[in-house]
Protein backbone atom coordinates (compact mmCIF):
# COMPACT_ATOMS: atom_id res chain seq x y z
CA UNK A 1 0.00 0.00 0.00
CA UNK A 2 1.39 3.70 -1.09
CA UNK A 3 0.80 7.00 -0.32
CA UNK A 4 -0.69 7.58 -3.24
CA UNK A 5 -3.46 4.89 -2.73
CA UNK A 6 -4.95 5.66 0.83
CA UNK A 7 -4.15 9.51 -0.02
CA UNK A 8 -6.60 12.13 -1.69
CA UNK A 9 -5.54 13.49 -5.12
CA UNK A 10 -7.91 16.42 -4.79
CA UNK A 11 -5.68 19.29 -3.07
CA UNK A 12 -6.80 23.26 -2.37
CA UNK A 13 -4.18 24.99 -3.40
CA UNK A 14 -3.83 28.68 -2.20
CA UNK A 15 -1.32 31.67 -2.31
CA UNK A 16 0.76 33.10 0.40
CA UNK A 17 -0.80 36.17 -0.11
CA UNK A 18 -4.37 35.33 0.52
CA UNK A 19 -5.73 36.53 3.76
CA UNK A 20 -7.10 34.33 6.17
CA UNK A 21 -10.59 35.06 6.07
CA UNK A 22 -10.50 34.54 2.61
CA UNK A 23 -8.89 30.80 3.16
CA UNK A 24 -11.36 30.05 6.08
CA UNK A 25 -14.30 30.78 3.16
CA UNK A 26 -12.57 29.17 0.52
CA UNK A 27 -11.90 26.32 2.98
CA UNK A 28 -15.66 26.02 3.31
CA UNK A 29 -16.67 26.14 0.13
CA UNK A 30 -14.41 22.95 -0.69
CA UNK A 31 -15.22 21.24 2.42
CA UNK A 32 -11.30 20.91 3.43
CA UNK A 33 -9.94 21.11 6.52
CA UNK A 34 -6.45 22.64 5.10
CA UNK A 35 -5.28 24.07 2.33
CA UNK A 36 -1.87 23.91 0.60
CA UNK A 37 0.02 26.96 0.41
CA UNK A 38 2.09 27.92 -2.60
CA UNK A 39 4.28 29.68 -4.27
CA UNK A 40 3.83 30.00 -8.57
CA UNK A 41 7.64 28.69 -10.13
CA UNK A 42 6.90 29.43 -13.77
CA UNK A 43 3.77 27.28 -14.47
CA UNK A 44 4.29 24.97 -11.86
CA UNK A 45 2.90 25.20 -8.63
CA UNK A 46 5.80 24.70 -5.61
CA UNK A 47 4.50 23.75 -1.80
CA UNK A 48 5.96 26.12 0.62
CA UNK A 49 3.44 25.48 3.60
CA UNK A 50 0.16 24.44 4.91
CA UNK A 51 -2.66 25.57 6.97
CA UNK A 52 -4.85 23.63 9.00
CA UNK A 53 -8.64 24.85 10.23
CA UNK A 54 -6.76 24.00 13.46
CA UNK A 55 -4.20 27.02 12.67
CA UNK A 56 -6.94 29.00 11.59
CA UNK A 57 -8.45 28.68 14.93
CA UNK A 58 -5.27 28.54 17.20
CA UNK A 59 -3.23 30.95 15.40
CA UNK A 60 -5.24 33.60 14.31
CA UNK A 61 -8.57 33.46 16.18
CA UNK A 62 -7.22 32.92 19.38
CA UNK A 63 -4.60 34.82 18.64
CA UNK A 64 -6.91 38.01 17.64
CA UNK A 65 -5.19 38.35 14.43
CA UNK A 66 -6.78 40.69 11.86
CA UNK A 67 -8.60 38.29 9.43
CA UNK A 68 -8.46 41.10 6.55
CA UNK A 69 -5.29 41.15 6.70
CA UNK A 70 -3.25 38.57 8.19
CA UNK A 71 -2.38 36.04 5.57
CA UNK A 72 -2.02 32.77 5.39
CA UNK A 73 1.99 33.27 4.44
CA UNK A 74 1.83 34.76 7.88
CA UNK A 75 0.58 31.67 9.81
CA UNK A 76 1.14 28.53 7.67
CA UNK A 77 3.39 26.11 9.16
CA UNK A 78 7.02 25.58 6.60
CA UNK A 79 9.05 24.31 5.91
CA UNK A 80 6.91 21.78 4.83
CA UNK A 81 6.98 18.37 5.68
CA UNK A 82 6.27 16.26 2.72
CA UNK A 83 6.00 12.57 1.20
CA UNK A 84 6.55 10.96 -2.04
CA UNK A 85 3.60 9.74 -3.43
CA UNK A 86 5.16 5.95 -3.79
CA UNK A 87 5.86 6.25 -0.16
CA UNK A 88 5.02 2.63 2.04
CA UNK A 89 2.51 2.87 4.67
CA UNK A 90 5.60 2.69 6.68
CA UNK A 91 7.31 5.20 5.55
CA UNK A 92 4.13 7.83 5.87
CA UNK A 93 3.79 6.76 9.63
CA UNK A 94 7.43 7.53 9.53
CA UNK A 95 7.28 11.14 8.46
CA UNK A 96 3.90 11.75 10.37
CA UNK A 97 6.05 10.59 13.60
CA UNK A 98 9.17 12.32 12.93
CA UNK A 99 7.43 15.96 11.72
CA UNK A 100 4.89 15.94 14.34
CA UNK A 101 2.35 17.10 11.75
CA UNK A 102 -1.63 15.15 10.94
CA UNK A 103 -1.40 16.17 7.17
CA UNK A 104 1.38 15.41 4.49
CA UNK A 105 1.08 16.97 1.07
CA UNK A 106 2.13 14.37 -1.48
CA UNK A 107 4.12 14.99 -4.29
CA UNK A 108 6.20 13.24 -7.08
CA UNK A 109 9.54 12.72 -8.41
CA UNK A 110 9.58 16.20 -9.49
CA UNK A 111 8.40 17.92 -6.15
CA UNK A 112 4.68 18.44 -8.13
CA UNK A 113 2.32 18.08 -5.82
CA UNK A 114 0.15 15.71 -6.31
CA UNK A 115 -2.29 14.63 -3.69
CA UNK A 116 -2.70 15.00 0.06
CA UNK A 117 -2.35 11.96 3.31
CA UNK A 118 -3.79 12.40 6.06
CA UNK A 119 -3.43 10.62 10.08
CA UNK A 120 -6.51 9.56 9.70
CA UNK A 121 -5.83 8.02 6.25
CA UNK A 122 -3.53 5.87 7.79
CA UNK A 123 -5.54 4.53 10.21
CA UNK A 124 -8.25 3.65 8.20
CA UNK A 125 -5.58 1.56 6.03
CA UNK A 126 -4.19 0.13 8.70
CA UNK A 127 -7.60 -1.01 10.07
CA UNK A 128 -8.50 -2.25 6.13
CA UNK A 129 -5.07 -4.11 6.80
CA UNK A 130 -5.92 -5.60 10.04
CA UNK A 131 -9.75 -7.02 9.11
CA UNK A 132 -7.71 -8.45 5.89
CA UNK A 133 -5.68 -9.88 8.33
CA UNK A 134 -8.22 -11.50 10.69
CA UNK A 135 -10.80 -12.81 7.73
CA UNK A 136 -7.48 -14.68 6.46
CA UNK A 137 -6.62 -16.23 10.06
CA UNK A 138 -10.45 -17.26 10.56
CA UNK A 139 -10.26 -19.28 7.11
CA UNK A 140 -9.66 -22.57 8.15
CA UNK A 141 -7.51 -24.86 5.10
CA UNK A 142 -9.89 -27.83 4.41
CA UNK A 143 -8.07 -31.01 5.50
CA UNK A 144 -7.08 -33.78 3.07
CA UNK A 145 -8.75 -37.07 3.91
CA UNK A 146 -8.06 -39.25 0.73
CA UNK A 147 -5.15 -40.80 2.82
CA UNK A 148 -7.69 -42.95 5.15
Amino acid sequence: MRASDIGTARVIQAPATLTLRDAACLMRRQQVGCLVVVREDGTVPVPVGIVTDRDLVTEAIAARRDLDTTTLGDVMSAPLATCRADATLAEVVGILRGSGVRRLPLVDGEDTLVGVVSADDVLVAITELLGRLSEAMMVEPLLDRSYT
